[in-house]
């Protein structure tokens, strides 16, 4: 027997049948959905990517826009495969680019005596630059499927500690590369990169994302739409006197990436930057990348990975996959992201791309190229 509601919407459903050519096609579509019989589509992965500034803007390029919208052209039309196939989570970096804009701060204020906009502001206009550079590529890739679903950009505030141990020592690499010279000439702290210097600021850990903001991600995600959200990182802010407040600083995309991850529950985390995978004794002879590995054993290469670069990835990577069986994270090139995808969905290593970091195999588990 069917109950008086469903006997209702029946009728609704033939009348609206009857009339919609002429008069309320969404009564059709309403009764049609509240009387059909709910498909059950397979249940996409929600997977947090994280892309590295580096990825976004290559080693050494001029810090403009064509060259920026043309990797992150090439960036996104690489994930495509990902994005039609999963629910997906986009953090960005955005060292290179939060970098200039504080050199362009420190430069006007030199010629001006107008005072240079802080960290935290300048943190906030990396993401609304970003995420409209990102926007706009993943609506050209996706087309009518990103309408369906639908494409935003979220300002992230995070909270982080004012006294954790970082605003001591800076690690966090921002801005353009540098020889050495010119580096000793900046007047801020530096550290090498590679064969290069660069700036390096504050790098607190993220505590978690303010609950309004996390609140409305999780709705957006759950309803399968593509969010870019905690860009740089996110925005680092403190609570002072019951109140938010921006502190000077960038936080790790990938340590962020991870934190909000396990927040929103996500399936598998991707780290995915400007190298094949994760290495020891890289750019050594002795160099060699690792397939794949347990939390526990990575954790064991810790000497291999420095801070400012591969070790922040492979931490964020460790934490999100240690002591969570049906989780799993991989680190690699944002090139070869859909193979690094292939890998993971058919659990078999067809496709030598990336290093994944997966519970699957227990915890000695090892495996290099």
């Amino acid at each position: 027997m069917f109950s008086l509601a469903e006997r209702s919407c029946a009728a609704m459903l033939r009348q609206a049948q009857c009339h919609q050519h002429i008069l309320v096609p969404s009564m059709y579509f309403l009764a049609k959905a509240m009387f059909s019989s709910p498909s059950t589509p397979e249940k996409k992965q929600h997977i947090v990517v994280a892309l590295g500034g580096n990825a976004l803007l290559k080693r050494g390029e001029a810090l403009n826009l064509t060259n920026q919208r043309k990797n992150i052209a090439d960036g996104i039309a690489s994930l495509s495969s990902v994005l039609k196939n999963n629910t997906i989570t986009f953090v960005h970096g955005n060292g290179p680019q939060v970098g200039l804009l504080a050199l362009q701060g420190a430069a006007y204020q030199k010629e001006s005596g107008t005072e240079a906009a802080a960290l935290d502001v300048l943190d906030a206009e990396t993401e609304g630059m970003i995420g409209y550079l990102l926007e706009q590529e993943i609506d050209a890739v996706l087309g009518k499927d990103a309408e369906k679903r639908g494409v935003v950009t979220l300002l992230s505030q995070i909270i982080v500690d004012p006294n954790d141990k970082a605003f001591q020592h800076p690690t966090k690499f921002i801005g353009p590369v540098y020889s050495k010279v010119e580096a000793m000439k900046l007047g801020k702290p530096v550290k090498p990169d590679g064969d290069w210097y660069r700036q390096v600021v504050p790098s607190p850990m993220p505590i978690r994302l303010i609950e309004q903001q996390l609140t409305a991600v999780k709705l957006l995600t759950n309803n399968d739409t593509i969010v870019i959200c905690a860009g740089g990182g996110g925005i680092p802010v403190i609570l002072e006197d019951g109140r938010l407040k921006g502190i000077e600083a960038v936080i790790d995309k990938d340590r962020a990436a991870c934190m909000l991850g396990k927040s929103l529950g996500a399936d598998g985390l991707m780290i995915l930057t400007d190298v094949p995978g994760v290495a020891v004794d890289f750019g050594k002879p002795t160099e060699r990348f690792i397939r794949s590995a347990s939390p526990e054993r990575l954790k064991e290469l810790s000497m291999n990975f420095p801070d400012g670069s591969m070790g922040p990835k492979v931490e964020s990577a460790v934490d999100f996959t240690e002591g969570r069986n049906d989780k799993w994270s991989m680190i690699g090139s944002l090139k070869e992201a859909t193979q690094m995808m292939n890998r993971n969905r058919i659990k078999q290593d067809v496709n030598q791309a990336g290093t994944m970091i997966t519970n699957d195999h227990g915890s000695d588990h090892l495996e290099y190229y």
